[in-house]
């Protein structure tokens, strides 16, 4: 998931630890703040180097849990979360959830339950119905949620147009792939 990120251009910062949703501040609040540090740290590779107004938070299981966590973090402009899920507050970017339709650590049915709690900010669904809770990372770019997360991004992060089909629209790509179920919310379908 880092490499494909990385390859579409995103820097990508990866918290070590295991407990991403423990902590005050959470561990992918202190990677973000340690990478808008480095970008005005005349000494790092990264000074002047990144668009810090475009800030994104992706998370799986335990990591998707933390990017629901942090929801309201107002330096984000667009988040997702891949099997893993919690109770939302302070949402205020679009959002992209995803489960695996044969997962028996995260159900999708939670996932989705979260999802619907977001109807001011434009956030779209993804049952993948043959992943399990981590079979969606040995798919490699084309799998669903590889390409799925890439071009969430692309989109909300890059101003990427092209990629709105995607998402957007009653026959927006990912609505009619047989490969998954979607929902969209109100704001999704114009």
């Amino acid at each position: 998931m880092m490499n494909h990120l990385a390859s579409h251009g995103f820097v990508v910062v990866a918290s070590l630890s295991t407990a991403t949703g423990r902590g005050n501040p959470l561990p992918t609040i202190v990677g973000l703040d340690w990478i808008l540090e480095q970008a005005e740290d005349p000494s790092s590779p990264y000074y002047h180097r990144l668009d810090t107004t475009n800030i994104g938070q992706l998370g799986h299981s335990f990591g998707g849990m933390s990017t629901c966590m942090s929801a309201s973090e107002p330096r984000y402009r667009a988040l997702a979360t891949i099997c893993g899920t919690n109770a939302l507050t302070g949402v205020h970017t679009p959002m992209l959830f995803f489960c695996g339709g044969r997962d028996s650590t995260v159900s999708c049915s939670g996932v989705r339950d979260t999802f619907n709690t977001v109807t001011d900010q434009p956030a779209f669904f993804i049952n993948e119905l043959n992943s399990d809770h981590g079979s969606w990372v040995y798919q490699g770019a084309g799998g669903v949620s590889l390409s799925s997360a890439a071009a969430w991004f692309r989109v909300h992060l890059m101003d990427d147009t092209e990629n709105r089909k995607f998402f957007y629209g009653p026959n927006c790509t990912f609505c009619t792939d047989n490969r998954v179920e979607t929902a969209q919310n109100s704001l999704m379908a114009q």
